[in-house]
């Protein structure tokens, strides 16, 4: 139970929150994103005044005390933010890189135009399969992020449309959100969370599915008619807000070369980051991968030597085990082929990852804002404190209240393994004859958070990336968020009950 306190400051610290929340919401015109980082920074710093530290340990709660965090850690925990937020820096300063050189190039320039002038009249049909592709790589493929090597390529195209930011959004950020809800065997964070808590990805999975079809319906239902409505009023003219626009292209331009080193890139991503044993059962990559590394000329193994370190080991080197420092080298090569197929001189090249950097950087820092609250959130571990003084003494199951645990720990621990490792371990134990409907209500929600929550990683970096309000954010989808939410009870309820 609570101490006294322990509730007065709870009170309080919310109470602050709130009007913080207010005021940015209310009246704020500028850096409302990092407005919203740093006030759930300072929250998460206040939680570790009021919660003390704790863990798990075989169903077992161990209370470590009070680890209070302050002024004076802030460079500690930014920098364990850019640490553990390292990987995904990396492969958006690829992205950006790619991009770059892309953006510098007629046959990518007229790629775009062409596409976008073919589907005019014929919008929605663009946008809808565009969704689809992207939320099926977000829910089927490894690593979350990978999802995006395509986003801006897609956005591009819609705002050559002349159809807006939020359609641009909804598309590109929002369809990897709504795979990442309905995840059937994708993300990092699914893999994680099944780690620690002993469950398999194949658990339930076709709750998983149901949530995954009707939440594309419901999103993309949405989506069309906001599009019928950018339609029917007047289009809208905001290339400005791509960071990669392309505005003219040369007539004499060839679309097909890009064409061909896009669906490459494809191919690759596919092959790269879909998991075929675990999925399948195939080890044929894993014993190609190690002939590959095998072939020697002369003595030396000129495939290990060039790949380096990081696929020696073919569980993290062959097709279908790869990790986003992969995803990244590979946005890097293709710079180099891009570049190479447009006679671009190593100045330009340089010139252009320099740009893509710098466009990226924004999406960056947002990024690892956000980070840094869950490294508060870790270094004083209080979500164990919180989720065993909720389920102290509470013998039955309860899916809503394990919900409320879930959207609880998701606000504070923006990657899904450390939800799976301080809170869901413990609940799977507790609730040994309930862990489909808690595996369920945790990926699910997971997903239905970071389309919410101000310190989601991926609505932020969308939002920062096209230059949108969050408010502006939610009021575009509050009808999904709040479908999905009673959607998302009424499955959990049949789930525990029928």
């Amino acid at each position: 139970m609570m101490t006294t306190s322990q509730i007065i400051g709870l009170v309080i610290v919310l109470v602050l929150a709130l009007v913080g929340g207010f005021f940015i919401v209310r009246k704020s015109k500028k850096h409302d994103l990092v407005k919203w980082i740093m006030l759930f920074i300072l929250v998460a710093i206040a939680f570790t005044w009021i919660f003390s530290g704790g863990e798990f340990s075989n169903g077992v709660y161990n209370d470590y005390g009070y680890v209070e965090q302050g002024m004076t850690d802030i460079p500690n925990i930014a920098y364990w933010a850019i640490r553990l937020a390292g990987e995904k820096i990396i492969f958006l300063l690829s992205l950006g890189a790619f991009y770059a050189v892309l953006s510098r190039s007629e046959g990518y320039k007229k790629l775009v135009t062409s596409i976008a002038s073919k589907f005019e009249g014929k919008e929605i049909i663009f946008t809808v399969i565009a969704s689809l592709l992207i939320t099926a790589m977000s829910a089927m493929l490894s690593q979350t992020f990978i999802a995006l090597v395509f986003v801006p390529f897609v956005i591009s195209i819609i705002l050559s449309m002349k159809l807006d930011k939020m359609t641009a959004f909804a598309v590109s950020f929002g369809s990897v959100l709504v795979g990442l809800m309905g995840a059937i065997y994708g993300s990092e964070g699914v893999y994680w969370f099944d780690y620690y808590t002993g469950l398999s990805s194949s658990s339930a999975v076709i709750y998983r599915l149901i949530i995954l079809v009707l939440g594309f319906i419901i999103f993309n239902l949405i989506m069309v008619l906001h599009i019928k409505k950018v339609l029917k009023s007047s289009r809208v003219n905001e290339l400005d807000a791509d960071p990669f626009k392309i505005e003219h292209a040369d007539r004499k331009a060839k679309a097909w070369p890009t064409a061909i080193l896009l669906g490459l890139l494809f191919v690759f991503v596919i092959l790269g980051f879909l998991n075929w044993k675990g999925l399948f059962g195939t080890i044929a990559f894993e014993d190609f991968h190690n002939w590959l590394l095998g072939l020697k000329v002369g003595k030396v193994a000129i495939f290990k030597l060039l790949l380096g370190t990081q696929v020696t080991d073919a569980t993290n080197g062959a097709f279908g085990a790869w990790s986003l420092y992969i995803g990244a080298v590979l946005l890097l090569v293709f710079s180099l082929l891009a570049a190479l197929a447009n006679r671009m001189k190593l100045d330009e090249l340089i010139e252009s990852f320099g740009e893509g950097f710098k466009k990226m950087l924004k999406p960056i820092l947002v990024y690892t804002g956000i980070y840094m609250v869950l490294v508060v959130a870790e270094m004083s571990p209080f979500m164990a404190s919180i989720t065993n003084t909720m389920f102290t003494n509470v013998k039955s199951f309860s899916p809503y209240l394990v919900s409320l645990a879930s959207f609880i720990s998701n606000i504070f621990h923006l990657d899904l393994g450390f939800t799976g490792y301080g809170v869901a371990a413990y609940l799977s134990t507790l609730y040994a004859n309930n862990v489909n409907v808690i595996h369920t209500i945790f990926i699910s929600l997971y997903g239905y958070s970071m389309l919410v929550i101000p310190t989601s990683g991926l609505l932020m970096v969308g939002l920062s990336y096209l230059d949108i309000e969050y408010k502006s954010w939610i009021k575009y989808a509050w009808i999904f968020i709040l479908a999905m939410l009673i959607l998302l009870l009424v499955l959990f309820t049949i789930m525990t009950y029928a």
